[in-house]
């Protein structure tokens, strides 16, 4: 794919490429207008020419959009430039949890409470006022700045409650490592299944292990609907008994004893940060702290960014939504990442 720094897209001047992932690639810009800073992706263009990826990839514009919510990332507008399709976000210094899982191994207590918190505050107001179900939820899709604040981003296989889906019925999209039970038997979901996935997300973020695996799609599928989870203060001895409760909750294959909804996983969490002395202080030699992104976040070399105003979103490409014909002998269609 060309590298796309130093052209416009729109009002915006494209300075830096800041990660790139399957579908588009992340670039710091620059507005025109205001001189103030956003990220703009941009979809590989490549896949253009696939309709399915289009669909998915404007729905994710379309569906951030609408969610006006400080742990959410906020997308203001869409549109078309030649080959370019394309939509611009806020700029928010930060990386992924993923990425500090990486640079770390394992994230502290405090770190993992706060973290989640905030996550669970996010999702739960997307099921309540988007009506919508994630369905992506893991740690590289957690952006978290030195100070802690966290951002729910890639909403691109969101479910939303009365519209038509992108993907094959009873098929299995995300990451399958967090990919809750109820979704493996190709059940109804909710906002339980985000529930979930950010339960098995606490789990690696704490341990830095992932509480079920496998080595080929049947073996981790298997793994998730039969095998037992090492509890986690086996492998990290200073998990408080309550923040264990509180993972098992989330992550509990049975829906009727899972958190019914995020609100409460973010209850308990806060209510337990408080026993447990507050949120963590958050210290500039901490170590992630000033980590170099490698994902599409902002380069801590970069121009400080200055608050961008909310714009309605407005797009000069609306695709229509593809329903891809169901087959239902055919296995869901996914691979452990």
């Amino acid at each position: 794919m060309s590298n796309l720094v130093g052209q416009r897209l729109g009002d915006y001047l494209l300075e830096a490429e800041l990660g790139r992932g399957t579908m588009g690639v992340v670039y710091r810009a620059r507005h025109e207008g205001d001189g103030k800073l956003f990220a703009v992706k941009a979809l590989i263009p490549a896949l253009a020419a696939d309709l399915s990826f289009v669909t998915r990839f404007m729905r994710e514009a379309s569906v951030a959009s609408q969610l006006k919510h400080p742990n959410i990332v906020r997308v203001y507008e869409s549109g078309r430039q030649d080959q370019n399709i394309y939509f611009v976000m806020e700029y928010f210094p930060a990386v992924t949890a993923g990425h500090m899982l990486r640079e770390r191994k394992r994230l502290l207590v405090p770190e993992v409470i706060e973290i989640a918190a905030q996550a669970a505050s996010a999702l739960h107001y997307a099921h309540v006022e988007g009506r919508l179900v994630h369905r992506d939820v893991k740690p590289e899709n957690m952006l978290v700045d030195r100070w802690r604040h966290t951002k729910v981003l890639d909403f691109g296989l969101a479910r939303i409650e009365g519209m038509d889906g992108i993907t094959r019925a009873g098929a299995v999209v995300g990451s399958l490592y967090y990919v809750s039970p109820e979704q493996l038997l190709g059940r109804k979901l909710d906002g339980r299944t985000d529930v979930y996935a950010l339960g098995i997300s606490m789990y690696e973020m704490l341990t830095g292990q992932r509480p079920y695996r496998g080595q080929t799609l049947t073996e981790m599928s298997d793994a998730i609907l039969y095998a037992t989870a090492i509890p986690t203060h086996q492998l990290e001895p200073s998990t408080p008994p309550d923040l264990e409760r509180i993972i098992a909750r989330a992550m509990a294959r049975d829906l009727s004893q899972r958190y019914s909804d995020a609100g409460q996983l973010h209850n308990d969490l806060r209510a337990l940060q408080a026993r447990l002395g507050g949120a963590p202080r958050q210290e500039a030699s901490q170590p992630g702290a000033d980590a170099t992104p490698s994902t599409w976040l902002a380069e801590k070399s970069g121009p400080s960014n200055q608050e961008a105003q909310p714009r309605t979103l407005r797009s000069t490409f609306r695709p229509s939504s593809l329903e891809p014909a169901t087959n239902p002998r055919r296995p869901p269609r996914t691979e452990p990442r």
